[in-house]
C-alpha cells in the first residue's frame, strides 16, 4: 500500500513538473512575441482544456495578444519580430493562424469541476471584462449582463482571497457603471493599494466621490489622474474633472485655471470651451472676448455652437455683443454657405428673442437664400424659417 502511494506521488509530481515546464515555455516564447508558438505549446500540453492552469495561460494568451479577433470566440495569433508590437498588427490584413477558442464555455466547465479554484472565476470575470470594453453593447449578451457577470465572478474570487489591481478595478468599475457610486469606492481603493501608477483607477475613484459629494478627495485622486495619463484625451478629461469639482466648490478661479491647462494639453475642444467661456463671461474676465471666438473656430458651421453662444451670452444679458459678434463674422465666410446661413439664422433668432421683428424678418430671409445653395429644399431648416417668418407676420 506504501509502495502504491508513493507511486501516486510520484506520478502527480511528474504532471505538475511537465506543467510548470509548459507555462515557463510558453511564457519565454510570450516574453519574445512568439504567440502562436506560445499557444502551440500549450494547446499540445492540453489540447481539451481540461486543465485550469493551462486554460488559464490560454485565455490570457488570446486576450492581451491576439492579431484580430471575431467576437472574442475565434482569434488570430501570430509570431512578431523583435522590433513589432502588437498593436502594429492588431485589427489589420494580414495572413494569420486562426484558433477558435470559446474563452467562457471553457472557464464555466472548469469550474465545475473544479468550484474552489477561484483564478478560474477570476480569469472569467477577465474574460467577460475584456469583452465589454472591446465590443461595448455589439457582443452576444447585453451589455448590462456582461457588467454583471464579470463583476460577479470577480467578487467570489475576491470573497476567497484571489484578487489583482485589475480585478478590484473590475469590481469598482461595474458598481461605477451601475451607479453605485458609494460601493465602487473600497475598491479602486485597493486597486490603487495593489497598483498605484494605473491611472483610471484614480480617475473613476474620482468619479465616484463627486457624485457621493466627497469632492475634495475628488480632486485629489483626479490630480494623481490627470499625473499619470499619457494620452492627451484622458489627461485633458481629468483636468476637466478637477475643474467641474473646483467649480462646484465655488472656487472658480481654480476651476479657469484647470480647464485653461485641459485647453493647453488638448487644444480647441468643445468639451474644454464652453464651460471655460461660461465661467469667464460670468466672471467678466477679459478673456471672454478672445474665448468666444476660440469657441467660435471649433466647428463654425455647427448650429450647436450658435446654440450655446445664444445660451451663454443670453444667461450674462449680453446678447447685443453677440449679435456684433456674429454680423462680424461675415466677411470671414462669404464662400462658405453653410456657415453664412447660420450667422444668418441665428442672428434672426435673437433678434426675434430680443422683439426686433423687422430686422429679424430680414436675416431669416437672408438666412433662407444662403441656405439654398446647400441644403435641399425639404430640409428642415426651411420649415423653422417659415414658421417664423409667419409668426412675424
Amino acid at each position: 500500500m506504501k509502495r502504491i502511494l508513493t507511486l501516486f506521488l510520484i506520478f502527480n509530481f511528474s504532471l505538475s513538473f511537465a506543467q510548470d515546464n509548459t507555462l515557463e515555455k510558453a511564457n519565454k516564447l510570450i516574453e519574445t512575441k512568439k504567440y502562436e508558438s506560445a499557444y502551440q505549446v500549450l494547446n499540445d500540453a492540453d489540447p481539451n482544456n481540461q486543465k485550469p492552469e493551462i486554460a488559464i495561460a490560454k485565455t490570457n494568451l488570446f486576450l492581451n495578444y491576439f492579431a484580430t479577433s471575431i467576437m472574442h470566440q475565434m482569434f488570430a495569433l501570430t509570431d512578431l519580430n523583435p522590433d513589432e508590437d502588437i498593436m502594429d498588427v492588431r485589427g489589420k490584413a494580414g495572413n494569420y493562424a486562426m484558433f477558435r477558442f470559446s474563452a467562457d464555455s471553457v472557464l464555466i466547465n472548469l469550474i465545475k469541476k473544479y468550484p474552489k479554484n477561484y483564478k478560474l472565476k477570476k480569469e472569467l470575470g477577465n474574460y467577460y471584462h475584456e469583452v465589454h470594453l472591446k465590443y461595448q453593447g455589439r457582443w452576444l449578451q447585453p451589455d448590462s449582463l456582461l457588467i454583471d457577470q464579470f463583476k460577479r465572478n470577480y467578487l467570489v474570487a475576491y470573497n476567497n482571497g484571489t484578487y489583482d489591481y485589475w480585478s478590484t478595478y473590475g469590481i469598482g468599475y461595474a458598481y461605477l457603471m451601475n451607479k453605485e457610486f458609494k460601493s465602487s469606492i473600497p475598491f479602486f481603493e485597493k486597486s490603487i493599494e495593489l497598483r498605484n501608477d494605473y491611472p483610471s483607477s484614480h480617475y473613476n475613484l474620482a468619479y465616484a466621490y463627486l457624485y457621493t459629494d466627497q469632492r475634495e478627495k475628488g480632486i485629489e485622486s483626479a490630480k494623481n489622474a490627470m499625473n499619470l495619463y499619457e494620452y492627451p484625451d484622458y489627461k485633458a478629461d481629468a483636468a476637466r474633472m478637477i475643474a467641474v469639482m473646483y467649480r462646484e466648490t465655488e472656487d472658480y478661479e481654480k476651476a479657469i485655471d484647470f480647464y485653461k491647462q485641459a485647453d493647453q494639453i488638448l487644444p480647441n475642444s468643445y468639451y474644454t470651451l464652453r464651460p471655460l467661456l461660461e465661467l469667464e463671461l460670468s466672471l467678466k474676465k477679459e478673456e471672454y472676448k478672445e474665448r468666444t471666438n476660440q469657441f467660435f473656430l471649433v466647428a463654425p458651421g455647427n448650429p450647436t455652437i450658435y446654440q450655446d453662444l445664444m445660451n451663454i451670452y443670453w444667461n450674462n444679458k449680453k446678447e447685443g455683443e453677440l449679435l456684433a459678434f456674429l454680423t462680424q463674422q461675415h466677411k470671414n465666410y462669404q464662400q462658405d454657405p453653410k456657415v453664412d446661413g447660420n450667422l444668418y439664422f441665428y442672428t434672426a433668432l435673437i433678434q426675434y428673442d430680443k422683439e426686433d421683428f423687422s430686422n429679424a424678418k430680414l436675416n431669416f430671409e437672408k438666412s433662407r437664400e444662403v441656405f439654398k445653395k446647400v441644403f435641399e429644399a425639404n430640409h428642415q431648416v426651411f420649415e423653422v424659417i417659415d414658421s417664423y417668418t409667419k409668426e412675424i407676420n
